[in-house]
Formats: structure tokens, C-alpha cells, sequence
């Protein structure tokens, strides 16, 4: 979804999150990779010394071993307003959407953790005036609190609860919000509303199968195999990752590699023969 990365090596101009990722399917097709669209895993289970993978069609794939690599999700407020007005106002990502709104009076982000915090920063390079809601006290780094706190573009309040995202015509006007100490109900107009609470794993079709952290990350050992045998985690899915597209990726590399020497422990891999 990034409008633009500029940090992954290889392309010093820059690269859309769209192209890279056709560079990626086109790469894995001509190592003959099978890929299926539009179709979603129900759940995975043992079955003796195998892995069952159900899928949304009804069809079901036995393997050996199975890598999840699926992701995460941006953590929704739950608020009246909020579903019809994502893409119209309210966003997720200040990277993709901030230059939108370059010489807005006003823009709001909702968080008070790291990523709120950068994102509110970078959103000032755009707007005139970015509002910080938080629910509690911010939790980002102090470094980071200073920065925000001692930069005049940035308006800072706590302890606020979110109760609406107001919208006029289909497009976002305002967001609505209750003071948690007084009750009192203050209303912020604004040309946007940036979310950033949190992240939630995309591992549901996992149920209780596996271990997952305070916040849902898959739990892995040093060889990144979660607590079901055979199944290894990647990626932002896992508990401890950096949220980071290079690391992701290596990531994947690595869990490769883990999951071929399992494959080789158990005899379902012939061993690679190394000359000497």
C-alpha cells in the first residue's frame, strides 16, 4: 500500500509498494511457484506426521511443512463513522496519504505510541497544524515526546477517549472525542484523521493451535518454528519483528532455510550434496 519506498536496497530512486510487489510474483513464477488469488486458508492441522492446510474453496493441501507469512493489519478504532470514511479522510498511513494533504489548516492523528508519534512528525511537513489524541499518556520513546512536544506545529492532548468520526457529504470533517477525567465532549475539525494504534497479526485461521504473544504475534524458536510443529512463522506475522519491509524479507530467507533443514531431519528432503 506504500505510495512510495525509498529505503529497500536496490532502487536508490525509489520504488512504489505496487511495482515491488509484481516484482516479487513475477520472480517467484519463474521458479515455478503456484499461486492462488483470491483464496483464503480456514485453518491448519495435523494429520499424523502431516499438515493439512484448508482453504476458502473447500480444498484442502497436504504438506510436510507450512511457512505463515500473512502479515499484519492496522488496529481500527470500532467507531461510528470510521468504515464509511477510510479512504475518504481517515487513513492509515501517513507515508501513502500525508502529501494529500499538503497546506491542510489541520490534521489529526490518533495514537500516542512510536508510530503515532513519527507519523504526526512526518505529517507536518504537510499541514500547518497536526493534533495528537491519545487515550492515555503517549508511550513513544521520551526522545521522540520531546521532539513532538517541543515542536510548535504539534498539539498534544491525553487521557481522550474517541467516540466519533464526523463526515459531511461522504468526506471526513471531524473527529469527536470524551475527555476521560471530565466527560466533557470536544469536538476537533480537521482535513484528515490519521489511525495508528497498533497492529494485529493476521493469524485468526490459526485459532489456538498456536502461541501467540500479549498482542497476538506468533511465538517462534531460534529455528522460527512456532509452538505447532512443522508450521514457522515470517514476516510481521511474528512476535519481535521489526514491522520493516527488509527485514521481512529476510525474514523469509531465513525461514526457508529453517524449514528445508527440518524438511532434510525428517527425510522428507533428499540432502544437498556440498563438494568438498
Amino acid at each position: 500500500i506504500s505510495d512510495r519506498i525509498d529505503n529497500y536496497p536496490g532502487f536508490p530512486d525509489g520504488i512504489s509498494g505496487d511495482e515491488l510487489a509484481e516484482r516479487f510474483i513475477s520472480q517467484a513464477r519463474r521458479y515455478g511457484v503456484e499461486l492462488l488469488s483470491a483464496v483464503s486458508v480456514s485453518g491448519v492441522e495435523h494429520d499424523g506426521d502431516d499438515l493439512v492446510t484448508s482453504l476458502s474453496t473447500g480444498q484442502q493441501l497436504t504438506s510436510h511443512a507450512v511457512i505463515v507469512a500473512t502479515g499484519s493489519t492496522y488496529r481500527r478504532l470500532d467507531v461510528p463513522g470510521e468504515d464509511d470514511l477510510i479512504g475518504a479522510g481517515v487513513h492509515f498511513c501517513a507515508t501513502c496519504d500525508g502529501p494529500f494533504y499538503k497546506g491542510a489548516d489541520e490534521v489529526v492523528v490518533i495514537g500516542g505510541g512510536n508510530s503515532a508519534l513519527e507519523e504526526g512528525l512526518h505529517l507536518s511537513e504537510f499541514a500547518k497544524r497536526v493534533r495528537v489524541l491519545a487515550r492515555s499518556d503517549l508511550t513513544a520513546s521520551p526522545v521522540l515526546q520531546e521532539r513532538v512536544r517541543s515542536d510548535p506545529q504539534l498539539i498534544i492532548h491525553t487521557g481522550v477517549d474517541i467516540v466519533e468520526l464526523e463526515g459531511e457529504r461522504g468526506i471526513f470533517a471531524a473527529v469527536v472525542a470524551r475527555d476521560h477525567d471530565s466527560g466533557e465532549i470536544h469536538r476537533f475539525p480537521a482535513a484528515a484523521a490519521f489511525v495508528f494504534i497498533g497492529l494485529k497479526p493476521n493469524s485468526a485461521f490459526l485459532g489456538d493451535a498456536v502461541e501467540r504473544d500479549a498482542g497476538g504475534f506468533l511465538l517462534t524458536s531460534a529455528t522460527m518454528e512456532t509452538s505447532m510443529p512443522g508450521v514457522f512463522a515470517a514476516g510481521d506475522v511474528r512476535s519481535g519483528s521489526t514491522k520493516q519491509l527488509g527485514s521481512a524479507v529476510g525474514d523469509g530467507i531465513a525461514v526457508l532455510l529453517m524449514t528445508r533443514r527440518q524438511l532434510e531431519d525428517h527425510h522428507h528432503k533428499a540432502v544437498a550434496l556440498v563438494d568438498a
